[in-house]
């Protein structure tokens, strides 16, 4: 489940000119995202309140050429979890608030049974977007590994690029081919899991220059680590 959350979590094309559209540089998108989130339980037992306790009701999008920091707060501000993509350690990150661990999985591994599909366009928060709808098979230990479908949408804004080179090595999950499709920063996610549907929606998108020291994932020779 841990590896499915790492992997639940985000992702145009150059204008035809009349000259040479090679020497033309794409400029990628870098700086920050505000996201909202939302939860609607699919059991009475499970409080959106408590969910967002728990799991974060804001989640801060830091990007820079690929690599990102995704920070996730409660109602009251409390940091509950980062997660960091190292692209030359091929590597995803997470630390959360009540562990001195940092979990990672190598994202050039596909554990994740994951297919898509590229539904119609469409324009979201006055973004055009490319839509993409994903479904991933997980098990769960306490379901004595019965296989659920986990369903998702992400609504990838074309006017917030983002390279697919970058990430011909994310294999997890299949996120290398599904970003050649996508191209962009997601500012709009539906996650349909095993207890509740989440909503991670873009409030604020800043363009600004990023330091690489605020996507750099803090490691020592003391921290403890376990690969998921």
């Amino acid at each position: 489940m841990k590896r499915l959350i790492l992997l639940i979590f985000s992702i145009t094309l150059l204008s035809p000119s009349d000259y040479n559209s090679s020497l033309e540089k794409t400029k990628y998108f870098e700086g920050q995202v505000i996201y909202n989130i939302e939860y609607t339980p699919y059991n009475k037992n499970f409080s959106p309140d408590r969910i967002k306790e728990m799991v974060g009701s804001k989640m801060i999008l830091t990007f820079k050429k690929g690599n990102y920091k995704k920070e996730y707060f409660s109602p009251n501000g409390e940091l509950l979890q980062e997660r960091i993509l190292n692209l030359k350690d091929h590597k995803s990150y997470m630390s959360t608030k009540d562990s001195d661990t940092i979990f990672w999985i190598d994202i050039t591994k596909n554990t994740s049974k994951t297919t898509f599909e590229v539904l119609k366009d469409s324009t979201i928060l006055n973004h055009p977007c490319t839509i993409i709808k994903t479904k991933s098979a997980v098990s769960l230990k306490n379901h004595n590994e019965e296989p659920f479908e986990i369903e998702g949408i992400f609504k990838y804004a074309k006017d917030l690029p983002v390279n697919p080179d970058w990430y011909v090595n994310y294999k997890e999950g299949n996120f290398n081919e599904i970003i050649k499709s996508g191209k962009g920063i997601a500012i709009e996610t539906i996650n349909k899991g095993v207890y509740w549907k989440q909503q991670i929606k873009a409030v604020s998108i800043i363009e600004r220059k990023v330091k690489k020291s605020e996507v750099k994932i803090q490691i020592n020779n003391k921290t403890p680590l376990q690969e998921l």
